[in-house]
């Protein structure tokens, strides 16, 4: 193997400090990772060879002998002086996407190396990378409504119960009566289990003291005062969060497919963008000049109907009956609302 990949793995041989390692230790790691023809110092100059470079956190404790080899435990994984202008670009990428769903810690731990790939990306020599930050871009389709906004101190410590999974108590937001305001009620001991956030929505989900088994789904923006317990979460038995996210967050479709069929007009966005219903989606020149006919296998989803009635007069179902009478219907009461 080459001096470089022995160098590499001789870094991985290196602990953490306050654990040490002799050159002895590593020439015999080395050895078991496939490294021969190898001696004590030809080890001996990586290591000092590597300490000289200052940029692996090498140290050697020259205390006592054999002398000790560690890794300064304050040093970074991935040091900010060797980053290049690829790794600044993801850096820059995940700052801006990815910050809802770290911890406040990870964030802290990460604030300098955003910084520095700002740096990098505006003194980038090469125009590429600055171009490439500056012609793509995330963006989410505004919500139609105004929604309550979490409290970022509220959101914070949350973030760090979970990570830390320890128990919090907080005030809770809730609808306990029809008809009725809702109030602020303080619930104790209660599990933080996951996070997730789906569109514009943060949702927490726990189960509510150390007892009851049945797990929660509550907004961030209806919790406040929120402590953090030094008292380790304690999840139900069955508990499972990829279950539980797929289960309640994402569409289940437990109904037999059905075919869909519409004229939809040529100059709506669902045409004109190439969108499909499904993969053995059919489209049809039609005697109407304006209109092609649209035939694709689909389930007949409150968030399928709601999607249709976007078109309004830009589309007419034809099959299935059903979908078919439901716009008949909801079409009624429009003219009944408006006339």
């Amino acid at each position: 193997m080459s001096a470089f990949q022995r160098r590499l793995d001789l870094l991985d041989c290196i602990p953490k400090y306050p654990r040490k390692t002799s050159t002895t230790q590593v020439l015999c790691s080395l050895e078991n990772h496939g490294h021969t023809e190898l001696n004590i110092r030809t080890v001996q100059r990586d290591l000092e060879f590597l300490e000289r470079l200052g940029v692996f956190g090498l140290e050697v404790d020259k205390r006592s002998k054999p002398h000790g080899w560690s890794v300064n435990l304050n040093w970074k994984k991935l040091n900010i002086s060797l980053m290049d202008a690829n790794t600044a670009l993801a850096f820059a990428t995940l700052e801006e996407i990815a910050t809802t769903l770290l911890p406040e810690s990870t964030l802290s731990d990460l604030s300098a190396y955003f910084e520095k790939a700002q740096t990098i990306i505006t003194n980038e020599k090469s125009t590429l990378i600055s171009h490439w930050k500056n012609s793509v871009a995330l963006i989410n389709r505004p919500s139609p409504v105004i929604l309550p906004q979490p409290d970022n101190t509220a959101l914070a410590l949350i973030k760090k119960a979970i990570f830390h999974k320890k128990q919090i108590n907080a005030d809770l937001k809730r609808y306990l009566l029809a008809n009725k305001e809702p109030v602020w009620k303080t619930y104790h001991k209660i599990q933080p289990l996951g996070l997730i956030q789906q569109d514009y929505v943060i949702t927490l989900v726990c189960t509510l003291g150390t007892f009851h088994q049945r797990v929660y789904k509550f907004p961030v923006a209806f919790m406040k005062n929120v402590e953090i317990l030094d008292r380790e979460v304690i999840a139900p038995a069955s508990y499972n969060f990829n279950y539980f996210k797929d289960n309640n967050f994402q569409l289940q479709e437990h109904s037999e497919p059905v075919k869909l069929s519409l004229f939809a007009r040529k100059d709506s966005y669902f045409v004109m963008s190439n969108a499909r219903f499904s993969e053995n989606q059919k489209i049809e020149e039609t005697d109407k000049i304006e209109y092609v006919k649209i035939s694709a296998s689909v389930h007949d989803t409150p968030k399928l109907r709601a999607f249709l009635r976007g078109f309004g007069p830009a589309i007419e179902v034809l099959t299935p009956i059903s979908l078919r009478e439901y716009f008949q219907e909801i079409t009624k009461q429009y003219q009944q609302l408006y006339r």
